[in-house]
Formats: C-alpha cells, sequence, structure tokens
C-alpha cells in the first residue's frame, strides 16, 4: 500500500538545494513536505541561514544552523511526543551541534537525505534518538 511519504523517496540530494527534482537538502524537504501537505508558510530556507556552500558544511561547523527550529517566529514549536510531520533535529557526524533533520512519517520511522544519499524512509530507533537534540512541530498542526 502506497503511503503519502513515498512521493519524497528517492529524491536527489543537494546542499542548499530547494528542488526535489534537481537536489534539495534535509531543512528544505522538510519545509517543501510542510507547504505542500499542511499548507504551511514556512518562512526560511536554509540558504537563509546556512552561508557555508561547501558540500561537507555539516562537519566544518560550530554554528547551531537548526535553531531556525527553535524560533516561534518561524512556526514551530518544541515538543517532546512525536506526531505525523514532526521535524526531529539531530547532531550528527563530528560536531557537537544540530546539523541534520528529518520528519517523522509514523510507526517510529522518518524521512531523511544527506549528502551522498537519496531521500529515504528509516527507522526512528536507538541510532537516530541517540543523536537527536529536538522535536519541532508546525505551530497550526492541530493536536
Amino acid at each position: 500500500m502506497k503511503k503519502w511519504y513515498d512521493a519524497y523517496t528517492g529524491l536527489p540530494f543537494r546542499h542548499l538545494g530547494n528542488d526535489p527534482k534537481t537536489g534539495i537538502d534535509c531543512f528544505n524537504l522538510c519545509a517543501l513536505i510542510l507547504k505542500q501537505r499542511l499548507s504551511a508558510n514556512v518562512k526560511v530556507l536554509t540558504s537563509t541561514f546556512c552561508n557555508i556552500v561547501d558540500a561537507d558544511w555539516y562537519n566544518k561547523t560550530n554554528e547551531s544552523f537548526l535553531d531556525e527550529f527553535n524560533n516561534p517566529e518561524n512556526g514551530f514549536i518544541k515538543v517532546t511526543n512525536l506526531k505525523i510531520y514532526d521535524i526531529v533535529v539531530m547532531s550528527i557526524g563530528s560536531t557537537n551541534v544540530p546539523n541534520h533533520c528529518a520528519m517523522y512519517v509514523d510507526d517510529n520511522k522518518v524521512l531523511h537525505i544527506m549528502d551522498k544519499h537519496t531521500s529515504w524512509i528509516s527507522p526512528y530507533g536507538s541510532y537516530y534518538k541517540q543523536y537527536t537534540t529536538g522535536i519541532y512541530r508546525w505551530k497550526n498542526l492541530n493536536d
């Protein structure tokens, strides 16, 4: 049975990309889904807050670019319980700052996209949970 999120798997990755055909990054993929599925007016893109154009940026930063989720003015609120369309923010790699996000799609699964991968669904289990720094919900998503 086809799921709503299947349409978002297999997309190419491109750092700072915002086009699902030519390449998109993790933050912009989450924003795209929120816009398409919830009519959310996400005001920021990765290029709004990340000025490192190097594709290996996530290993070279000490800045917490994904703090954009922690700013209610940008439309997100921090939550503790997972719900479909929530954004899971993580610190993966050699940095100790949030540098990756994925969307919770249901049944302990998240939708990801990252360097050297097309977008895919993975279990949200112990591996990704250990790197999670916060869970954020679009403020207008009904509880």
